[in-house]
């Protein structure tokens, strides 16, 4: 059985992006500042898309299905 997914407040999804904002690089960036910059953006891009998906199905009945 599917573990029930918790809601996704969008006070949380833009506090986040606030907190860990879309930054650019130059070529001498060190790797590891560059894997740890992108885990961030990735875990807020996931609650961004997960908040949408969640709306879109309080929204739209049909989907909840």
């Amino acid at each position: 059985m599917k573990e029930p997914e918790p809601l996704i407040p969008e006070q949380v999804v833009t506090y986040l992006e606030r907190v860990f904002p879309a930054q650019d690089f130059t070529p001498e960036t060190e790797l590891r500042k560059l894997d740890f910059h992108y885990g961030q953006r990735s875990v807020v891009k996931f609650l961004r898309s997960k908040f949408y998906e969640q709306n879109e199905n309080i929204l739209n009945p049909k989907l909840r299905e």
